[in-house]
């Protein structure tokens, strides 16, 4: 009879496995029961909760090639298979219905009758062992970044103007990239002059500013870390954020930080100018409201309109608007022209 291999290794694996040695003990059983092994799949740094795996979907990829000419799955351990219960043996199932394959440990016998209740109270409960440690992982792995936090260190991936680094004693921080540093506290300053984002955007972009989107300069001036501040979000015990002082070196003052958030908070539901409509936020209804803007479709194109959210049925052509701003200039400037 035939039979394929599965070993795995998780980036942060705490099991007392090696890949080596997952492989040497299915090819050894293998040989006590007379099972020609005709591939080994590996996945290396690969997650225990999900089978998305990247050689565990080319093994599921074998087995329909060759539907019909495997017999059994075996694997070191059944925590090498999956540590999830409910997809675990899900999975099982899966594959004896598709392909005819039993999945077997190296510690259970070849004649091992998987369809005994017996049997699947068994691996029910090394599943849920197993799920058991996954969730312990995860929580040593919880308490120990937020240890770290509070203590001041950011755990993340480095934000703009940062990179990833190691302090002298050899634990992580972050190191200021001074030409990008440069560009966070321009968009910090201009904020504070009053510029519109969009501005500031259009002046950081050609300075080497890679973040798109539209909020990408909100989120800048809201990151904390550039204040040489870390955010510990709340807990059970704890309802609201809480602020700590950062062992890495600040790029902006703590007050200016401050300052902009009282501004970010104060202009929230105000409506921003954009380079597309540029009177977004000054235009205003006759019932006192802001008006919005937005795009139109047309018959041939896109047109960009304001409007009221209260009274949506009227729609202000942006061009002729911006006709009606000009002609108001020029009157303002030169006075009124028979």
């Amino acid at each position: 009879m035939n039979a394929i291999g599965y070993i795995r290794l998780s980036r942060k694996d705490q099991s007392k496995y090696s890949l080596a040695g997952q492989e040497s003990a299915i090819i050894s059983y293998c040989t006590k029961y007379g099972l020609q092994l005709l591939n080994i799949f590996t996945d290396n740094g690969q997650c225990s909760d999900t089978f998305e795996r990247t050689n565990f979907k080319a093994l599921e990829y074998f087995l329909h090639q060759n539907k019909g000419v495997v017999r059994y799955l075996i694997v070191m351990d059944h925590d090498r298979f999956s540590r999830d219960l409910s997809q675990a043996l899900s999975k099982i199932n899966e594959l004896r219905r598709k392909y005819g394959v039993d999945v077997l440990s190296v510690d259970e016998p070849i004649d091992l009758n998987t369809s005994d209740p017996q049997i699947f109270i068994s691996r029910t409960l090394k599943y849920a062992m197993a799920n058991l440690e996954l969730l312990n992982i995860r929580k040593r792995l919880r308490n120990g970044i937020r240890n770290a936090m509070q203590s001041g260190r950011f755990m993340q991936k480095a934000p703009f103007g940062y990179r990833n680094g190691l302090d002298i004693s050899g634990k992580s921080t972050l190191v200021v990239k001074e030409a990008e540093a440069t560009i966070v506290r321009k968009i910090f300053q201009d904020y504070r002059a009053g510029l519109p984002m969009y501005l500031i955007y259009e002046a950081v972009k050609p300075l080497g500013f890679p973040n798109t989107g539209n909020s990408a300069i909100r989120r800048v001036l809201q990151n904390c870390v550039y204040a040489g501040l870390i955010s510990i979000e709340p807990t059970f015990e704890q309802q609201k954020v809480t602020f700590v002082r950062a062992l890495h070196e600040p790029i902006v003052k703590e007050e200016n930080f401050w300052l902009v958030q009282h501004m970010l908070k104060t202009s929230r539901n105000k409506a921003q100018p954009h380079k597309d409509f540029p009177l977004r936020g000054h235009l205003r209804c006759s019932c006192g409201r802001s008006m919005t803007a937005g795009w139109s479709k047309g018959r041939k194109k896109y047109y960009q309109y304001y409007r009221c959210v209260q009274h949506s049925n009227i729609n202000l052509p942006e061009r002729c608007c911006m006709k009606s701003l000009n002609a108001y200039c020029i009157t303002s400037l030169y006075g009124t022209t028979s």
